[in-house]
């Protein structure tokens, strides 16, 4: 699908570049059919695996500023640099690593409600966390989030957005870490992970009070079910710094080298 107002968004440091070209080589395995344009937000635009991406993937590198190179920051410039031509945005990590072809089908539904919805800003296609099965169905294919039933309200599993809503959002958890005078946010924003503890979740209810999150529902409750989404990957390839044998797998299959 050729839609030239969508941007698939990746936020990355260099302690992570090994992983972006598998990431690209997946995204192009078994989501071929998408010609999204493809940016790479990050600190190091000159770095060689940086090059890489723009010569082989024709990737667009959006290059962050010191200041806005924190995890929440950087997310919430990246938004800001990115074309106002851009009206929906999927922000996506670079450790979610495809494993099946994308469901073309119902991510041309999704684009078809943002376009013709108002009140809904949001997306998810990872039914995991959510929404629970207590909800009102939107369709067969979504379900409503409703903060009753559901805690994650905001996650950062893909999901695709209004990029205005996106960047609002981000705006106002970076203006809540700003407000606790920290000089090195890592705790609050990683370890403590603010945007989807109760201080996020409670400021994101806030924000979008009149307005809803729809998420493609869950086929059973065993794990495997990340399979059965619209965009299929395992959450995550990298815990806690650590790349997962799922993973080194997959490189190996695809031929895609890890440097560490």
């Amino acid at each position: 699908m050729n839609r030239n107002n969508i941007a698939y968004l990746i936020n990355s440091t260099p302690k992570y570049y090994y992983i972006l070209e598998l990431h690209l080589v997946l995204l192009r395995r078994y989501a071929h059919t998408l010609k999204w344009q493809v940016y790479l937000a990050t600190e190091e635009p000159d770095h060689l695996v940086c090059k890489l991406l723009q010569e082989k993937y024709k990737v667009e590198i959006l290059v962050l500023e010191k200041e806005n190179s924190s995890f929440l920051s950087s997310r919430k410039r990246a938004l800001e640099l990115l074309p106002e031509s851009i009206q929906y945005v999927i922000p996506m990590q670079e450790d979610f690593l495809l494993e099946r072809n994308i469901d073309m089908e119902t991510i041309n539904e999704s684009i078809d409600i943002l376009d013709n919805y108002k009140n809904i800003f949001c997306i998810r296609y990872m039914p995991c966390p959510g929404p629970n099965e207590k909800n009102p169905n939107f369709n067969d294919r979504f379900r409503y989030f409703n903060i009753e039933h559901d805690f994650y309200m905001f996650s950062f599993q893909a999901s695709l957005w209004k990029k205005n809503e996106c960047l609002r959002f981000y705006t106002e958890i970076c203006n809540k870490v700003k407000s606790y005078g920290v000089t090195n946010s890592v705790d609050l924003e990683v370890r403590n992970n603010i945007a989807e503890n109760i201080d996020g979740q409670t400021l994101f209810n806030n924000l979008f009070s009149n307005s809803f999150v729809v998420g493609y529902k869950r086929t059973h409750s065993f794990p495997n079910a990340v399979y059965m989404s619209p965009w299929p990957y395992r959450p995550t390839a990298i815990i806690k710094g650590v790349l997962q044998p799922f993973a080194k797998e997959l490189a190996e299959r695809e031929g895609v080298k890890l440097i560490f």
